[in-house]
């Protein structure tokens, strides 16, 4: 069991913060219940543990995200110098596509409908023009 799950009830919400309030209002709504006292007194006990151990669960799963997350990071960066790639240098651009690829995607795009005829005249001569 580690520290945190020591101590008691109370002191676990309150450094759950918002487990804190939620369990005020559950508390609040199980008061309002038809039950006997003993009933409402043991539902309030069992949420206030139950809202705990979520509370602490959900700690815990980010904090195993994030110590996850940035192993990843770390290992990333391992693998790229190792292998040379230097961070701070930008990849080269991706090659412009040639002028039979631009006219085959106009030439989609008008026949989807998403270029009226003027629009893929216009865009045909630009793409004529730069060669």
């Amino acid at each position: 069991m580690s520290t945190e799950d020591t101590g008691s009830l109370e002191d676990r919400l309150q450094r759950l913060g918002i487990a804190h309030d939620v369990q005020r209002l559950m508390a609040t709504g199980i008061g309002k219940l038809p039950l006997s006292e003993t009933a409402k007194e043991s539902l309030t006990s069992k949420s206030a543990t139950a809202v705990v151990v979520v509370g602490e669960t959900g700690v815990a799963l980010v904090k195993g995200a994030t110590s996850a997350a940035k192993e990843g990071a770390e290992t990333f960066q391992r693998t790229r110098h190792a292998h040379g790639t230097p961070t701070d240098e930008p990849a080269a651009p991706a090659p412009a596509p040639d002028v039979t690829t631009r006219l085959e995607r106009l030439s989609a795009l008008h026949r989807d409908g998403h270029l009226d005829d003027a629009e893929y005249a216009a865009a045909k001569a630009r793409v004529l023009a730069e060669g």
